[in-house]
């Protein structure tokens, strides 16, 4: 959009209300993974390909590496299923099947208006769906068009799996809810066959290695092998809770897995028919899809769980192990916080009991900190993994001074009276677990600066300092009369800095342990966050206000207030000038801490439990109660001037703006390139300040040209003959053995000059000379003679402004005089427009002295004639030059003022 464009729109006030945020933009979400729907592989020669579900997107991922290709544009709910075929992905949302190339949206199926569309399978040139209505709906892929639908009474037959078994021309198998089957002819329509009912619901079928046998997984944990043609059974097989997922290896060893409900996977011994091995506790939810690899001894899961995983056979005992995972929290995070000087990691505690570490740049990076040889503990003790796991994390900090020497993380959990030590470094837990002394529990966690020190806020009021080396404690600083909510340290190791639900915040003496000072807050505090730089300490209060005290005399100099339910979290901007705060309100606000006010706001979908500003000042982090992602918000004011005004809480109701979409994993630059570029240029237009040309229209207003260019128009001749050579160019003394040459960009060889040389001294004739037609006219005189048509002369300025100095010289004195002086008149009546516009002030005045000295003797000489035009040109230029007489006075007057001052 060009500038012109937006400064009329901005001075119309013709710009489109953003109802988001100013200053944050969505940028991106990481920790998606996986999800309850089931995967999709696509084999490309020697490479596959798997297809996860995520939200209302879809993952691409490299099976070799478990790398993350692309990523599915936002759709408009959430997906029920995916199907690879070739380089198409085929993605069901909402009743829409959606047909993506790349990460791109390029076509969509028919719709049929049936609900939600479920069991994308592919069935030759054409797609098969399972409708929320009881239908299996068949599309063409070539035409996108609906080519059957075939309908099924839901209280006889209600469809729960379908199946193409291999060799059958034009036949699908269909199973239903109540543990019948039949088999229908596509192209016909009809319904060829039968089966009586297994006695249990069919949850998945599957085509096995075998002609003519399928593999069905029943809903009360029967596997069944089936022989369709001659309807009879070949093996049943059993496990414990219902089959989600089906899978046989194709690497000749007969044997076959089966997952269930609860995370668990079953290896069956098929020459035996016996259960081989029971992977337990593989996922920590219900297992969605698993697939062997084409001809290799690999087994490849997905879950709920949000996790994708590997298993590798490579044991004489047939055991599988786990080769690689992707794998992402399956509990919302808690809570969020960088770690780290330099903005590229987030570490994050969830309600998966998990301490995991994302990279903010690659995906690759990211892993959980491993508690332990859960899964061998599990076994030998004979119980879940689940059950092994630390209680959720309550609290934790982090700090990377000493990284490398010792542990770096301190957390504390959820009703434990212990804190442990963590290492990012090594990507596990640390050496020491420290217990409360006075058995409380421990509910508030710090870091010193230096990094040598930890800290744990306990219920009893006391505060514990423990050596992170050693895990020895230290000194104890007691004065608290309840439970304490947050512990902070100086950049110094000076002042311990500590917050409590007796209402008071204290400072502590890091050497002594003696307290330094204390001031009551009005509301009991519950959270505490600390700028170290700007020696500010920020509490969370009850009452939804956040009060900011000074570190060094502890008084209360700033009070927040605006947010309608309780604060969940709070975070510094690298700076210190922003407090951005999250609430149950579902608003995220970021306040102005030198000027006292809000400053920003905006209303997202899910609750933010967490946020986190970057070291370095580029994004901030945030985490939502129903979501188990992390989102990063891109800083506008990062990258851009931003421009800020007081925002009156009073003035944010509970519906004040339409909702934020959350980031999504394609990130901002697909985003905008899903077609909302229009609408972003048109948002960032409204909350730009553009400048306008002439702030009124009694004002002098300069022009935005370069300085350089009048002064240079002035000095023009100067400069010419500054530049001109000394001596004349010489002629060489003999003629260059090489071929002559034609000027120009391209080099070519002057043969026609060779040739005519050669007839001239043959005797013959050359060509016959042609003489061209050329205009004389020069462009500005044609730009003048429409300006005198219209009698609008904006163009003539539009015009010379676009041209160099040299340029403008040259058309200026190219101007015709043989024609009544109609064009020396016309670019008067021009000048005298613009300074009666006053706008372009030095550019007229150069533009009219170039004019003068080129023409002031046929102006002279035809005074009378142009008197009308040069009457009013002198009455302006005397009345504008009097202003900046003015000016140039007044600025004289002050330099002399500030010398005698001295």
């Amino acid at each position: 959009m060009a500038v012109a464009e937006k400064r009329a729109r901005a001075e119309s006030g013709e710009t489109k209300g953003r109802g988001g945020s100013r200053l944050f933009e969505p940028f991106r979400a990481l920790g998606y993974i996986a999800s309850g729907v089931a995967h999709s592989i696509q084999y490309r020669g020697q490479s596959a390909f798997v297809t996860t579900a995520i939200g209302r997107s879809f993952h691409v991922y490299d099976a070799e590496k478990i790398r993350l290709l692309f990523v599915g544009p936002r759709l408009d709910a959430d997906v029920s299923s995916v199907l690879s075929i070739g380089d198409e992905t085929f993605v069901s949302a909402g009743g829409q099947v959606v047909v993506c190339r790349r990460g791109k949206r390029v076509a969509e199926l028919e719709p049929v208006g049936r609900g939600e569309i479920g069991g994308l399978m592919q069935f030759g040139d054409f797609v098969i769906g399972i409708s929320e209505d009881n239908a299996v709906v068949v599309w063409e892929r070539s035409t996108r068009d609906v080519f059957t639908e075939i309908e099924f009474e839901s209280e006889s037959f209600r469809v729960t799996a379908v199946v193409h078994p291999s060799t059958y021309v034009n036949k699908i198998v269909v199973g239903s809810a109540q543990g019948t089957m039949q088999v229908w002819n596509v192209q016909s329509r009809r319904c060829l066959y039968e089966f009586k009912s297994f006695g249990c619901g069919i949850a998945c079928m599957v085509q096995a290695p075998a002609i003519d046998v399928l593999a069905l997984g029943l809903l009360d944990g029967r596997v069944l092998l089936h022989n369709v043609k001659l309807d009879r059974p070949v093996m049943q097989l059993a496990q414990e809770g219902r089959v989600t997922a089906i899978a046989f290896r194709t690497d000749d060893v007969p044997m076959m897995a089966t997952s269930s409900a609860e995370g668990d996977v079953a290896l069956w011994d098929l020459d035996n028919r016996r259960l081989a091995h029971v992977m337990q506790g593989a996922h920590d939810g219900a297992v969605a899809a698993l697939d062997f690899m084409m001809g290799q001894p690999l087994l490849l899961t997905s879950s709920a769980d949000n996790s994708i995983k590997e298993w590798l056979f490579d044991g004489l005992d047939g055991v599988p192990r786990l080769l690689r995972q992707r794998s992402g929290h399956f509990g919302p995070p808690q809570m969020v916080r960088y770690h780290g000087d330099d903005g590229r990691t987030i570490l994050s505690a969830g309600r998966d009991r998990a301490l995991r570490l994302f990279s903010v740049f690659r995906d690759e990076q990211n892993a959980e900190l491993s508690q332990g040889s859960l899964e061998r503990e599990s076994r030998r003790r004979g119980v879940s993994v689940a059950d092994l796991r630390l209680p959720p994390i309550a609290h934790f900090a982090s700090n990377a001074a000493m990284s490398r020497d010792w542990d770096d993380v301190l957390t504390c959990h959820q009703g434990s009276r212990n804190a442990h030590t963590w290492s990012v470094e090594r990507r596990a837990m640390g050496k020491y677990t420290v217990e409360s002394p006075d058995q409380s529990i421990v509910r508030a966690t710090a870091i010193s600066a230096c990094g040598h020190f930890g800290l744990l806020g306990l219920a009893s009021g006391a505060i514990e300092m423990v050596n992170m080396q050693s895990g020895l404690s230290r000194r104890t600083f007691a004065g608290h009369a309840k439970a304490v909510t947050g512990i902070q340290t100086d950049a110094c190791n000076l002042r311990v800095y500590s917050s409590s639900l007796d209402g008071t915040l204290r400072a502590w003496d890091f050497a002594t342990g003696a307290q330094a000072g204390c001031v009551e807050l009005p509301s009991t505090p519950s959270r505490m966050a600390m700028h170290v730089e700007g020696g500010l300490l920020a509490c969370v209060c009850d009452d939804a206000t956040v009060r900011v005290v000074d570190a060094e005399s502890l008084r209360v100099v700033r009070t927040f207030a605006g947010h309608r339910n309780r604060i969940t979290d709070l975070a510094f901007s690298n700076d210190g000038r922003w407090i951005v705060t999250g609430s149950l309100d579902s608003t995220i606000r970021t306040w102005d801490l030198p000027t006292g006010h809000m400053v920003d706001w905006f209303r997202v979908e899910s609750v933010p439990v967490s946020v986190a500003f970057s070291p370095v000042g580029d994004f901030l982090a945030t985490a939502h109660m129903d979501s188990v992602g992390i989102f990063l918000w891109a800083s506008r004011a990062q990258f851009a001037d931003v421009s800020l005004r007081q925002i009156s809480p009073d003035s944010v109701g509970d519906g004040g703006a339409a909702l934020v979409a959350l980031p999504t994993s394609a990130g901002l630059a697909d985003d905008e390139a899903e077609g909302g570029g229009a609408d972003a240029d048109a948002d960032a237009d409204s909350s730009m300040y553009l400048v306008p040309e002439q702030l009124t229209a009694n004002m002098v207003t300069l022009s935005s040209q370069p300085k350089s260019k009048w002064q240079t128009l002035l000095s023009l001749a100067t400069i010419k003959r500054r530049n001109m050579p000394e001596k004349a160019p010489r002629a060489p003394e003999q003629a260059p053995f090489f071929l002559p040459t034609v000027s120009g960009v391209e080099h070519k060889f002057d043969l026609g000059g060779a040739a005519g040389a050669a007839d001239s001294a043959a005797g013959g004739s050359g060509p016959e000379s042609k003489i061209v037609s050329v205009s004389t006219e020069s462009a500005l005189a044609r730009v003048l003679g429409r300006a005198r048509e219209t009698m609008a002369y904006a163009p003539v300025f539009d015009y010379l402004k676009e041209l160099n100095p040299s340029a403008v010289d040259a058309e200026i004195r190219s101007l015709p005089v043989d024609d009544g002086l109609a064009a020396l008149g016309t670019f008067i009546a021009a000048i005298t427009a613009q300074l009666q516009s006053k706008r372009d002030f030095e550019l007229a005045q150069a533009y009219l002295q170039v004019f003068l000295g080129a023409f002031a003797d046929i102006i002279t000489a035809n005074a009378a004639e142009l008197e009308p035009r040069l009457s009013a040109l002198r009455a302006e230029c005397k009345a504008q030059w009097t202003v900046v007489d003015g000016l140039i006075r007044y600025s004289t007057c002050m330099v002399e003022f500030m010398r005698s001052a001295r």
